[in-house]
């Protein structure tokens, strides 16, 4: 059966259910308005299927209207569990049995998806399904480049819907506007109060959790650079420090041994988590690298990083706790200390994160073993990349939903992160999203991946050829030299910004990455690169009014991706000195570069605020420069 996620159990009976002119969707009495809008929900994607629309009416006892071929929701009392629905097909009409409005709104989804597959000649049946995890999320980025319009935001909250995914994050850093905080949002494009509330209301109404995250204590680059909260820094601004996308992801910690700090942020907390009618709120509290390196170091005489940590964090917690709220944290600085574990608070829920393939299984089991909550929180790749990394994502969630399985998990939450400016649109995660609510509500499902993207290929893209998944993945593979290594050259090159890691220094790891790229592979994956966005062209669906955003998306991805790799061939002859032959003059590649830009301001427009576009830009810029003087030097 092609659905996503996959119905735990799927019974198929003889004949046929015809959804025609005379078919109305019949609620019981005692449904509300958010199940009304679940049948209207209904009432507009069977219209786009088979361009009938069906009338939405009311009955006191739905199961009579059976007999009139009616799609009846009926109430199931406690039959069936929270989330749980059972879908029944017969050919004189449909039943949804239901005990909540989330079990309605599944139950009426995977009858959308069958109706998209059969164009309304529906195959009698019964389902029964329920999801293997009771929190199904996705965390969006929203701080680091790309802040999307609210009809973008409304958008992804019905995708999220038609999976069955029942929990959104959007993190943010400054990117909303708090009062007394001016100088921090001033140079972006916030979200205000009144579009915080009417996502929550959206989200509300597709039975979807809008769980506020908010940076509190690494991560806090903008606020704690700035002229006003640069006090609270645990480490001092170089003088000279300029802006890269890098530089903002580090450093830039709050200094714990200052008392204000914890008031400056439940502050923050107070202003902003007000605007949300869940009880949950993720604090973030990750990756505090320079933790007791500055002017917290004294403390660490005294004490251990581990338990640092845990009292600011605890400090935190204790004030959402006595609000009554449910408090969330990433868990990666409590695995770097183990040993402070039991010192933090209880009832705190571990983000377990891991955005890489196996080695991870001990990290899941050392929270369960402790008796902690946790979700498991696996990655759509896409972070630095114009195109997601769909093999490595795919595993990813895959593995992570099994760990989560296997060691009682409370939820799953995959993460769209928006490193290197969030140059990935917002159409390349979809497969990744799509595959993560699969194996969040069904971890049982065991189907192949290119049996996944077939599936995908034809519910989300209605393409009958079942390709379109499957030529994403293959753009995927030809991003040899993707756009993250890209920008540590420029940040080098141009900004002379290094950066010291665990593996040496970033600019020389990405000079041996470009240099051991054999050129032959490069020169391929331009080749492929075209090869992929024609065969895009001549999919059926790329002429249908409703994929005209996402495969025009998918076009602008495949000319990136392969004017990346030519970038790499111009940067092994001009900048490393190798014996290759660029595919065309520099000049060239920067006038297509110039083009591309163009084009891809374009589509940054239709779906986002400008926020920081302009950085791409300036990006882009910077990197035609260097192009056109490697072509004067050469002719010099």
């Amino acid at each position: 059966m092609h659905l996503i996620p996959l119905p735990r159990k799927i019974l198929l009976r003889t004949g046929i259910f015809s959804i025609d002119h005379e078919t109305d969707i019949v609620l019981n009495i005692r449904q509300d308005d958010m199940d009304f809008q679940t049948a209207v929900f209904l009432r507009d994607e069977i219209e786009k299927s088979i361009a009938i629309s069906l009338p939405v009416k009311k009955d006191w006892q739905s199961e009579k209207s059976l007999k009139h071929r009616s799609i009846s929701f009926e109430y199931a009392d406690n039959e069936l569990c929270e989330e749980a629905y059972r879908l029944v097909v017969a050919e004189n009409g449909v039943t949804i049995r239901a005990s909540s409005n989330r079990g309605f709104l599944y139950g009426a989804v995977t009858l959308i998806q069958l109706c998209k597959l059969h164009k309304g000649e529906i195959t009698c049946m019964e389902i029964d399904d329920e999801p293997s995890f009771p929190n199904r999320g996705y965390l969006l980025d929203v701080s680091r480049g790309r802040i999307p319009t609210m009809d973008t935001l409304r958008n992804l909250v019905d995708k999220l819907a038609f999976y069955k995914i029942n929990q959104l994050q959007l993190y943010v850093e400054d990117s909303f506007l708090l009062d007394g905080f001016e100088e921090i949002w001033s140079q972006t494009d916030p979200m205000i109060s009144e579009e915080i509330l009417e996502l929550d209301r959206y989200c509300h109404m597709r039975g979807i959790e809008l769980v506020p995250c908010i940076a509190t204590f690494g991560h806090l680059y903008n606020l704690l650079g700035s002229e006003s909260f640069g006090r609270y820094r645990e480490i001092e601004k170089d003088p000279g420090e300029v802006f890269t996308w890098h530089n903002r992801m580090i450093y830039h910690t709050i200094n714990v041994s200052n008392p204000q700090s914890v008031d400056l942020i439940t502050g923050i907390l107070d202003q902003y988590i007000s605007l949300f009618r869940t009880k949950k709120v993720n604090i973030c509290c990750d990756e505090t690298f320079d933790l007791g390196k500055g002017k917290s170091a004294g403390s660490t005489r005294e004490n251990s990083k581990g338990s640092l940590y845990v009292a600011y964090v605890n400090k935190l917690v204790g004030f959402l706790q006595s609000t009554g709220r449910e408090v969330m944290i990433w868990g990666d600085m409590l695995l770097e200390h183990p040993e402070s574990l039991g010192q933090l608070y209880v009832d705190v829920t571990i983000l377990n994160w891991n955005y890489d393939n196996g080695r991870f299984e001990s990290k899941v089991g050392f929270f369960s073993e402790a008796g902690m909550k946790q979700y498991v929180c696996p990655s759509v790749a896409g972070h630095s990349r114009l195109v997601n990394a769909y093999g490595l994502s795919f595993v990813n969630i895959q593995e992570m939903a099994e760990l989560g399985q296997k060691y009682g998990a409370e939820g799953f939450l995959n993460t769209e992160w928006g490193d290197s400016g969030h140059i990935n649109m917002p159409s390349l995660s979809v497969p990744c999203l799509i595959y993560g609510a699969a194996k969040s509500w069904n971890v049982e499902d065991r189907r192949e991946f290119h049996q996944i993207e077939q599936v995908i290929s034809l519910i989300e893209y209605e393409d009958p050829s079942r390709l379109i998944a499957g030529l994403l993945r293959d753009l995927a593979d030809q991003d040899i030299i993707s756009f993250g290594k890209l920008v540590f050259f420029r940040d080098q090159k141009v900004l002379g910004q290094t950066y010291l890691s665990k593996d040496g220094w970033m600019h020389g790891r990405t000079r041996r990455i470009i240099m051991r790229a054999p050129e032959l592979c490069l020169k391929e994956a331009v080749v492929r690169c075209d090869e992929i966005l024609k065969a895009l062209k001549r999919n059926p669906s790329a002429c249908r009014q409703e994929m005209r955003r996402e495969i025009g998306e998918f076009y602008l991805s495949a000319r990136g991706v392969g004017l990346m790799q030519e970038l790499a061939l111009m940067l092994k002859k001009y900048e490393y000195g190798q014996n290759v032959t660029p595919m065309s003059p520099p000049c060239d590649l920067a006038g297509r570069l110039e083009y591309w830009l163009m084009d891809y301001c374009a589509a940054w427009r239709r779906v986002s605020r400008e926020s920081e576009l302009y950085r791409i830009k300036e990006f882009v810029r910077q990197i035609c420069t260097v192009l056109r003087r490697y072509e004067n030097e050469a002719e010099a």
